[in-house]
């Protein structure tokens, strides 16, 4: 006897597969979704691990996040972490290493100088490109003999290479010459270095031209590309009319720009040699004897002027014009730190070319006036953020990614001038969560000036309990407008089939009632 498959077992079924291939769409939608917020797991039929994570409740290395609080030396003023844009600022002021003001420095005797007898000038740090002494910094003024440092920066890019090379002076070039020079004939032969000497150590007009008309072929040419240099540097207030720094009412620039453009030139070794030496001999040519050219910087200047040699000054170039008064552009350097000195319309009397001397007062100060300054370290507990499914701890504390050292002047009152705040860049953290793992910033400013930004790291890991793990799984899939779709199918299927079985009882009783009465 054949076996006959009842309308009850075939809805039966039909609600069992419907309902079977609901579930599976919602939790295969749901663990896709999973993996792109979280990054758990890679696929959620294959996480072996998920369910046999032996070190789930053994959390060794999260523990030990827990005695963050006792490792510190910044107090924090904050709103509460983990809340959106959390913020908070840090305690520094027993937290910082003295800046190294030993040989010769003494803070109390070494004021900042006044720079009476000059129109212009300021002290611009290369390492931390910041300027930390300004006296009209940002106003126009003639440039003088500080346009041959541009003239020079692109004679040694064009032959720094080529020293050797012999140039022809030509009269085109030699014909716009004025002021000084080294009496350069037409169709006389010299080599680039020698020219460059000329230029960077004599401060010869002549050799500027003729090296002018070599790179670009005329002087208007050359000048165009001073200019585009300089706004490359960044020197946006400064315009050349010619490579020799004879006065023109449209030729000027300011103390900042100076500044920028020596810094340009200070990082040249050729340069600097040039700039710094005594005096250089050019041998006799095809049409001049032997020449001596002797240094115009009176640093440096071994036949005039003595009173103003002095070996601390690195280069660069130092002149005068009626128009644009006595300048120095110079740089030092101490502990690593590298200073641009620009002292610009500088006067002179019967005693002294105040250029020279003002230049010397601010190097003075600069080499001793600021260092730096250690605020925090990387075990300074800086805040804490939520960690969501971690095994044993629900926070970890975020760190400096590394020791932060500030600029900063060396009688620095740390407690109101300087100011380092922190800012959270997630809400939270979803175990696991690795060492290293970057959770926010921290800022830095001097009396509202920026000194950069720090990241906030973990310094510990954090695993992931696998139980609250597999219940956010479910709570979340609960959530899914999918499930909530199964739910209400299943619904709808079970009050089909509580109709469906109620007609077929009932009709099976009509029938055995009907066969009774017969």
């Amino acid at each position: 006897m054949k076996y006959r498959i009842t309308l009850f077992e075939r809805m039966l079924s039909l609600i069992l597969a419907l309902t079977m291939t609901a579930v599976m769409l919602a939790s295969g939608v749901y663990v896709r979704a999973a993996d792109v917020d979280t990054g758990a797991v890679s696929t959620a039929g294959t996480d072996s691990t998920a369910a046999t994570d032996s070190t789930a409740g053994t959390d060794s290395t999260a523990a030990a996040d827990s005695t963050a609080a006792t490792d510190s030396t910044a107090a924090t003023d904050s709103t509460a972490a983990g809340d959106n844009g959390a913020s908070g600022s840090v305690d520094i002021s027993d937290a910082t290493e003295p800046a190294d003001t030993s040989d010769e420095s003494d803070e109390d005797s070494n004021p900042m100088p006044t720079v009476d007898h000059a129109n212009a000038a300021c002290v611009y740090n290369i390492e931390n490109d910041r300027y930390i002494f300004d006296k009209n910094k940002d106003e126009q003024i003639y440039p003088a003999s500080t346009v041959k440092l541009m003239t020079a920066i692109l004679a040694v890019e064009a032959f720094g290479e080529d020293l050797d090379r012999e140039i022809t002076a030509t009269s085109e070039a030699l014909g716009a010459t004025s002021g000084n020079n080294i009496a350069i004939k037409r169709d006389e032969v010299l080599t680039a270095e020698q020219l460059l000497y000329a230029l960077i150590c004599g401060c010869a007009n002549d050799a500027a031209n003729v090296l002018a008309v070599e790179i670009a072929g005329s002087i208007e040419g050359f000048v165009v590309m001073m200019n585009q240099k300089a706004r490359e540097l960044g020197a946006v207030n400064t315009n050349y009319m010619n490579p020799t720094g004879m006065h023109h009412p449209a030729m000027v620039t300011t103390a900042a720009d100076t500044a920028l453009i020596a810094a340009e030139a200070a990082k040249n070794e050729l340069i600097v040699e040039m700039s710094t030496v005594e005096k250089y001999t050019i041998e006799a040519t095809n049409k001049q004897p032997q020449r001596i050219i002797f240094n115009k910087n009176y640093y440096y200047s071994s036949n005039m002027e003595y009173i103003y040699r002095w070996s601390v000054p690195r280069g660069l170039n130092a002149g005068y014009t009626a128009e644009g008064g006595y300048c120095i552009a110079t740089s030092a350097a101490r502990d690593g730190l590298t200073y641009i000195i620009i002292v610009m319309g500088a006067r002179a009397d019967d005693k002294y070319i105040y250029s020279y001397t003002e230049a010397a007062d601010l190097i003075n100060w600069a080499l001793y006036a600021y260092g730096y300054v250690k605020v925090l370290t990387t075990s300074s507990m800086i805040c804490e953020v939520p960690v969501k499914l971690a095994s044993k701890v629900d926070y970890v504390t975020l760190f400096p990614s590394s020791d932060i050292e500030l600029y900063l002047p060396v009688d620095v009152d740390l407690s109101n001038d300087v100011q380092i705040s922190w800012q959270l860049t997630v809400d939270s953290f979803t175990a696991p969560v690795d060492e290293g793992e970057v959770g926010g910033t921290l800022t830095a400013t001097y009396k509202g000036e920026s000194l950069g930004s720090y990241e906030l790291i973990t310094k510990s890991s954090v695993n992931r309990s696998n139980i609250l793990y597999i219940v956010d799984l479910a709570r979340q899939l609960v959530e899914t407008q999918q499930f909530k779709t199964v739910v209400v199918i299943v619904v709808i299927l079970f009050v089909g089939y509580i109709g469906v079985s109620f007609l077929l009882a009932y009709n099976s009783r009509q029938r055995r009632s009907r066969g009774r009465r017969r």
